[in-house]
């Protein structure tokens, strides 16, 4: 079976229900972040949380979603929007008054947004990302019907989830390892920038316009394609780890 058809079955074979990445990546990031906390944001977290950054576990249905404009650019006000969360999240961890209830609520929200917006499925652009969408694929097979689909489903399933079944049962602590050889210092490119949520989703519907030039008609899938887009998952992991914990060093001064 050539590697475009395993490809499509693996993707097609993925729920789509997970938050972000798998439920390890997830966990990996968290982890990450934990590793990059000040001493005063660790603090922080553990006294409203009641426990370790590490130990929040993301919400697996209900995912609300980021949406851009045509052009690429976060502008929404709808109050359910991953941004719009994200921001109210802030906002509430910053207010003094907030209760310890409030407080706890926001900082589940920051964290499980700020991880959110940087994984390609989550975002939808306007005529390119919305409704039941597909994209047409050269099939090799002119004989027959030259088409095949690759729709909301398997798009979604690819980034959700596809390019971590390649690793097979890694744990978190195994996604930790490799990601200390492949981020060594880069941390400090995240430290003290600001807190902006919205270019943090545009940058990701950057990645996300780029890969769709894979999926149009008559394109064939390449194998160095499929390991280039990868490793922009990859990279999009590590920046959500980073500015998780950038975020939050900022935030719980």
């Amino acid at each position: 079976m050539k590697l475009r058809y395993l490809i499509l079955a693996a993707m097609a074979a993925v729920a789509v229900e997970a938050s972000a990445w798998t439920t390890e990546v997830n966990k990996a990031i968290l982890m990450l972040a934990e590793e990059n906390l000040s001493r005063k944001a660790q603090k922080e977290v553990e006294a409203v949380l009641g426990a370790p950054l590490s130990s929040i576990e993301f919400a697996q249905k209900g995912k609300s979603k980021t949406r851009l404009n045509e052009g690429g650019k976060s502008v929404t006000t709808d109050a359910k929007d991953g941004v719009v969360v994200l921001e109210k999240a802030l906002a509430t961890l910053r207010t003094k008054g907030a209760s310890a209830e409030e407080r706890k609520s926001a900082l589940l929200a920051v964290a499980e947004h700020t991880v959110d917006i940087h994984c390609p499925a989550n975002i939808l652009i306007d005529k390119h990302l919305e409704g039941d969408f597909k994209f047409g694929r050269e099939n090799g097979r002119p004989r027959t019907s030259r088409w095949f689909k690759v729709d909301k489903r398997e798009w979604q399933s690819m980034w959700h989830n596809l390019f971590h079944k390649q690793l097979g049962a890694w744990s978190a602590d195994m996604y930790i390892y490799d990601w200390h050889i492949a981020t060594k210092g880069m941390a400090k490119q995240f430290k003290k920038q600001p807190v902006a949520p919205r270019l943090w989703a545009e940058q990701t519907g950057e990645v996300v316009l780029k890969s769709l030039k894979v999926f149009k008609p008559n394109a064939e899938v390449g194998r160095m394609q499929i390991t280039n887009l990868e490793e922009v998952n990859n990279s999009l992991m590590y920046k959500a780890a980073f500015r998780l914990a950038d975020v939050l060093n900022q935030t719980l001064k």
